[in-house]
């Protein structure tokens, strides 16, 4: 008969303390982030920034309406594998589904405050300090990711920022191309090609040096000195040199950010038609993409505001009034589809000790 080991409670219950401690733990902090999130929900509701009447409105267009949701709520997808292939392409390997929680987190408080900076924050946050658990993604079962670092993730966000901006300059050059049977106004035309042009030619500058040097020119150097900037740049810099060396990532990563962005407009386009603006499919290639330019800019939660006066002043210029009606559609249905933030707080998975997992074990067989 095989001999038997018992072993001794009190080992048992000191190793299960700390872990229902921790349980509790995780219980009691996932309560405070619901109810963070809850009250968020509740001051977006007061504030009348949920503007359900328009989308309410829009259901007797529902043919126009409803494929245009559609298409805007597959957008959060495209800047999730986008910014998932950033992070992997630094050698930080985590889930999937803790990525798009991260992500729907961020764009969930880009709600409630100014410019996209406090979600950006947020999404680093929880990056940062799951790299430094998260096992690696690699055949070996006990090689684990390399600790990242603060710059790291933060040179992923920019450059995803960055990535995803991009498209929008483009889309205005070929609007403007696009609308040469019917003009602009000319001040508009040539402000909007030189924002675009000026917007696609620095980035381009930057990713050519990145590609031919592994380390800035000396006069970067200096501005960023200037500026009091120069440790930032330097991992900038270091970083999209590795992205742009990687011309299989930057296919991908450009090819999201066209397609997301392709999509975005596309849902413009039928919520004009819901609203029935008479405007040339031209005219939206050059105008949405400089007005989600505007709402780009820390002023107001998500652009709230700022981008109706900006697309009311846009959309004036092609003859229609409808540009702010057309950016509160927009925003309504964005804003209903970000609330899906609000319950994809990462939950942590409870791991059991390795060595209470024995214990475990060895009580079974007895």
């Amino acid at each position: 008969m095989a001999r038997m080991h018992s072993v001794p409670a009190q080992n048992i219950i000191s190793e299960t303390t700390p872990c229902r401690f921790a349980s509790w733990r995780q219980v009691l902090a996932q309560a405070l982030k619901f109810s963070l999130a809850t009250a968020v929900v509740i001051y977006l509701i007061r504030r009348g920034d949920l503007a359900w009447e328009p989308l309410r409105a829009s259901l007797g267009q529902w043919q126009y309406s409803v494929p245009a949701f559609l298409l805007l709520a597959l957008t959060p997808l495209g800047q999730f594998w986008r910014w998932q292939s950033l992070l992997r392409a630094s050698r930080l390997h985590l889930p999937h589904r803790e990525v798009f929680s991260y992500l729907m987190l961020s764009k969930f408080f880009n709600m409630a405050f100014p410019g996209y900076l406090s979600g950006d924050i947020l999404r680093g946050f929880y990056v940062s300090r799951r790299a430094r658990k998260q096992p690696s993604s690699s055949s070996e079962p006990d090689e684990i990711n390399p600790k990242a670092d603060a710059s790291t993730v933060v040179t992923s966000i920019v450059f995803d920022r960055l990535a995803g901006i991009l498209p929008l300059f483009a889309l205005c050059l070929a609007g403007l191309l696009g609308s040469l049977r019917s003009p602009m106004p000319l001040p508009l035309a040539s402000s909007v090609g030189a924002l675009a042009g000026l917007g696609l030619l620095v980035p381009l500058l930057l990713f050519l040096l990145a590609y031919r040097w592994p380390q800035p020119p000396a006069i970067l150097l200096f501005l960023s000195r200037a500026l009091r900037l120069q440790q930032p740049f330097r991992a900038l810099y270091r970083a999209t040199h590795n992205y742009v060396r990687n011309l299989r990532l930057i296919r991908n990563i450009l090819g999201l950010s066209f397609l997301t962005q392709g999509l975005s407009l596309v849902s413009f386009i039928l919520f004009g038609l819901t609203l029935h603006v008479q405007a040339p499919v031209t005219s939206y290639l050059t105008l949405v993409p400089l007005g989600l330019l505007v709402t780009a800019i820390p002023i107001s939660p998500a652009g709230l505001g700022v981008g109706q006066v900006a697309f009311l002043a846009l959309f004036h210029t092609v003859g229609t009034s409808q540009g702010a009606n057309l950016f509160t559609l927009y925003m309504a249905s964005y804003v209903l589809i970000n609330l899906t933030g609000a319950f994809l707080y990462p939950v942590p998975r409870a791991r059991v000790p390795l060595r209470q997992a024995a214990n475990l074990a060895e009580l079974s067989k007895q």
